[in-house]
């Protein structure tokens, strides 16, 4: 029947479902490299494999360009036998994404090796007509979308409310607890989740209050060589921070895996080896790179490889 037909004798009804958005990591670098009729059949594929080897019992699926979104229904009887099943397919996913078109006559090229998952359960609206589904629309949806987007570089990344006793006992150790805001759904209060520790990078960008004061932020690059150069490196802050606020650094630079760059991605690392000074009403942050560059070096990057630092703070003043 023709979608226009189906809308026509459409319903909605509300279900309890398990969503779950997925979207392929490096896919608008990937597409970059490579003619279109290779990235159509590797996204004709990438559907193919989890509709046939991941998740078969998906109770929708709709295709999102780069990613998918399924649902799974659920009831008070099998909620845990559901989540169980969820989760496992999502893990089992990401484990072997890197090598999803792996003896794939179709696929002779290299293909995006990291995928992100969000996850959420509770109500959505079902919109259907006779035994066929429509689509599916909601809070929920919009919620595992956003979560999605926060699994980076790759990972799972599950709604608080999902409830930790209902992801599978065996694997609960591998998800760690945070608190975080989140754009349209809690810009103001902490919002829980559970995301998957040995993948995940939460963003500094959901761990702050969307209301509270602008924080400025200043990024300073060196070579790996200067590194070399420097024991400390400071760096100018054009404003001084307003007084009790934190000030966050972070180190990025690429993804090594044995000691080879990952193109495409990068590795955001907490940097803590600093000292800030305002000293003749000039504000500055003194880094102390010694470790930093030991361990640089000893995984692997180059002496030409760039280096970023990330200095961001609340100032005292509006930054001009």
């Amino acid at each position: 029947m023709a979608l226009r037909d189906l809308l026509a004798e459409a319903q909605g009804r509300s279900e309890f479902v398990i969503t779950v958005v997925a979207d392929v990591r490096g896919f608008s670098t990937f597409s970059k490299h490579h003619e279109s009729t290779d990235i159509g059949m590797f996204i004709k594929r990438f559907y193919m494999r989890l509709m046939d080897d991941y998740f078969k019992e998906a109770g929708f699926f709709k295709t999102k360009g780069d990613g998918v979104l399924m649902t799974f229904p659920y009831s008070e009887a099998n909620l845990k036998e559901r989540a169980n099943y969820v989760i496992s397919s999502c893990l089992q996913c990401l484990i072997e994404f890197p090598e999803i078109c792996a003896g794939d006559p179709m696929i002779n090229f290299k293909t995006p090796e990291n995928i992100g998952f969000g996850i959420a359960r509770g109500t959505a609206c079902c919109l259907y007509a006779d035994d066929e589904i429509i689509d599916y629309s909601g809070h929920l949806l919009n919620l595992a979308s956003r979560l999605m987007d926060m699994a980076r570089p790759s990972g799972i990344v599950i709604d608080g409310n999902f409830m930790h006793e209902i992801i599978p006992e065996e694997l609960r150790p591998s998800f760690k607890r945070a608190d975080v805001y989140i754009r349209s759904i809690s810009e103001e209060k902490p919002f829980g989740i559970f995301y998957l520790e040995d993948y995940v990078r939460i963003s500094e960008a959901f761990l702050t209050p969307m209301s509270e004061e602008k924080w400025h932020t200043i990024y300073k690059t060196l070579k790996m060589q200067e590194l070399a150069g420097f024991g400390n490196f400071s760096i100018h802050l054009p404003v001084e921070p307003k007084p009790g606020t934190e000030i966050k650094v972070a180190m990025i630079y690429p993804k090594m895996v044995k000691k080879r760059a990952v193109k495409g991605y990068r590795t955001h690392r907490v940097f803590k080896d600093f000292e800030y000074h305002n000293e003749a009403h000039e504000s500055k942050i003194t880094l102390d790179l010694k470790d930093s560059y030991a361990y640089l070096t000893r995984i692997g990057l180059k002496k030409v490889t760039p280096v970023q630092f990330k200095i961001q703070y609340v100032p005292a003043r509006a930054v001009s």
